[in-house]
């Protein structure tokens, strides 16, 4: 049961990620031809904001979703997870 509670957890936390994410594309785009629309400058800070929150939970606890953003000094912990044919995307 802890698996499945570990595996749901990882799913939400990486879902909040990938649609923070794209809100911040999505609006940057539309900003893009509409910079002068305060509500979306105001929209997009937002989604940047919590994306950057999402995307720091996300990697204190599961670790970096990049190799680059990998901290690692001694040992290269980037291939300790499972890889994308395990499961691990």
């Amino acid at each position: 049961m802890m698996n499945y509670d570990f595996n749901n957890l990882r799913e939400m936390m990486l879902k909040q990620v990938n649609e923070t994410g794209f809100a911040v594309v999505d609006s940057n785009l539309y900003l893009d031809t509409h910079p002068c629309d305060a509500a979306a400058i105001n929209y997009h800070n937002q989604m940047a904001e919590a994306y950057r929150r999402a995307l720091a939970d996300y990697e204190a606890q599961f670790g970096p979703l990049r190799a680059s953003d990998s901290r690692d000094t001694q040992y290269w912990t980037w291939v300790n997870g499972p890889w994308p044919w395990e499961g691990g995307c």
